[in-house]
């Protein structure tokens, strides 16, 4: 698999995005819930802009520029072979605050990439590593949805922000992993997350933890996530490419174990 035509398909059908949904193969009776999910990482929501946004990405060549990335991290890290699937981002609210210029959500066998013509190659880049990594680890844990518990999800977002550090740099390392300070990330590890890291991605606090919801600091499982794997570094010789396959609780550092 590679970089899907999803830009054909927006020429066509950009106004009803269950046909795009149709084309991807996702079952009449969840196209609705998961158009929702998937908004909510920022996925367009149709209007007439989107013509004209699909057409700013086509003239910066997006869907070719993702396919270079795809080629090289599918062959430094011997990933997996998924779709790849490119939309305009909605540029309004997502879970990951107001007015992105970039988001994403992963599968162990898609990729969704949400895009704006307005951010400079490295960007798309950066959140391409962060996407695929996650497909790629997925894919080398093998393990069932059910399986997955909250520790799974935030060394799963520290892991991959650290990849983009190491291949981008910091200066595209999202901004929910500078946010707070190690002194607050580990008093957020001992008030909200160490009793908690067992919980599985059925139960609500899960997610509201993750993504810090409610009561909770924002992005609260991300932040401590790329904290965890940065103490993980200055403990451990290597780097995420090595540690792709290791369990999430060998990236607990001494001082958190």
């Amino acid at each position: 698999m590679s970089v899907m035509p999803t830009d054909k398909w927006l020429e066509k059908d950009f106004l009803k995005p269950l046909i795009i949904l149709e084309k991807i193969g996702v079952p009449e009776n969840e196209r609705k819930e998961f158009y929702r999910y998937l908004q909510s990482y920022g996925m367009y929501r149709p209007h007439a802009n989107i013509e004209e946004q699909n057409n700013k990405l086509k003239k910066k060549k997006a869907w070719n520029t993702v396919r270079r990335f795809y080629k090289k991290y599918k062959g430094l890290w011997k990933g997996p072979s998924v779709p790849i699937y490119i939309f305009p981002i909605q540029g309004k609210a997502s879970l990951f605050g107001h007015g992105m210029k970039k988001s994403g959500v992963s599968f162990k066998d898609q990729v969704y990439l949400f895009l704006s013509a307005d951010t400079d190659e490295k960007e798309w880049e950066a959140l391409f590593v962060h996407e695929y990594h996650h497909a790629t680890r997925m894919n080398l844990l093998n393990k069932n949805n059910d399986q997955y518990h909250l520790l799974d999800a935030i060394i799963f977002e520290g892991l991959a922000e650290q990849a983009v550090k190491e291949y981008c740099g910091e200066k595209y390392v999202s901004n929910w992993a500078k946010r707070y300070s190690q002194h607050q990330l580990a008093t957020f590890w001992e008030k909200y997350i160490k009793n908690q890291i067992s919980i599985t991605r059925s139960e609500s606090k899960h997610d509201q933890l993750l993504l810090g919801k409610g009561m909770y600091p924002s992005l609260l499982g991300y932040a401590v996530g790329y904290h965890l794997i940065e103490l993980y570094k200055e403990e451990n010789k290597g780097d995420t490419m090595k540690w792709l396959a290791k369990s999430s609780s060998e990236f607990l550092p001494s001082q958190y174990s």
